[in-house]
């Protein structure tokens, strides 16, 4: 039953159908100490209808290249931790990491979750309530940055691993690359086509279709990240 939760959260954290509110930020990042252990969220209701919210918070558990698996925590204290939004209006939600101080950065789903109203629960009929889960990083004080790429033995593909104590944010990243004959200096928006992420945890990998970003049938034989 557990299992069957964690699964429905995962879906509906990026249910392209949750509109019925918005959120900002979608990602944040927090130190596990002093001031930047907390932050502020906007929950905006811009519907017609009074907006009942639950926040909560699930742990990310990520590794290589496999997607997220999510599991209860209660290292952040929430207020509130419900609220009821009128419509057209906005609610600020207090969100502070309160666990114990890191050695590496832990990720995490704030989630912010539709309630059903009392004419919805009496109606029998199946209804949609949303969820959407805000990114939230959670930093040591000392952060040592590290990155290594790797190229498959074919040329085809590049891997990409997180082996520093923070996160990489891929949009900031430069990469050098470079085969017998040509150099490449690309940005992530040269790479990011078809990858599933833009930010690493520490050991958390993406991969990247190489022929997707060259033209030169030779294949690569180094790739330099720079800038993170």
């Amino acid at each position: 039953m557990r299992l069957s939760a964690v699964l429905l959260n995962a879906v509906l954290l990026f249910s392209p159908l949750a509109h019925s509110f918005e959120l900002y930020p979608m990602v944040d990042f927090l130190k596990d100490q002093g001031q930047q252990s907390e932050r502020f969220f906007q929950v905006l209701n811009p519907t017609e209808q009074p907006l009942p919210v639950e926040i909560f918070v699930k742990k990310r558990q990520v590794a290589g290249e496999a997607p997220e698996t999510l599991t209860d925590s209660d290292d952040f204290f929430i207020f509130p931790p419900q609220a009821l939004i009128p419509a057209g209006k906005s609610q600020t939600i207090k969100v502070k990491y309160i666990g114990a101080p890191v050695s590496e950065a832990q990720s995490y789903r704030v989630v912010f979750s539709q309630l059903p109203i009392k004419d919805q629960e009496a109606d029998n009929s199946i209804k949609m309530l949303f969820q959407i889960g805000a990114l939230v990083f959670v930093s040591p004080q000392q952060v040592l940055p590290a990155m290594t790429t790797e190229i498959h033995a074919d040329g085809s593909e590049l891997l990409m691993t997180n082996q520093g104590n923070g996160v990489i944010v891929l949009p900031q990243v430069r990469f050098s690359a470079n085969s017998q004959q040509q150099q490449y200096q690309w940005r992530w928006d040269d790479l990011k086509a078809g990858a599933e992420r833009q930010f690493l945890a520490p050991g958390q990998s993406v991969r990247i279709n190489v022929p997707s970003v060259i033209s030169d049938v030779e294949p690569l034989i180094e790739v330099e990240a720079q800038g993170y």
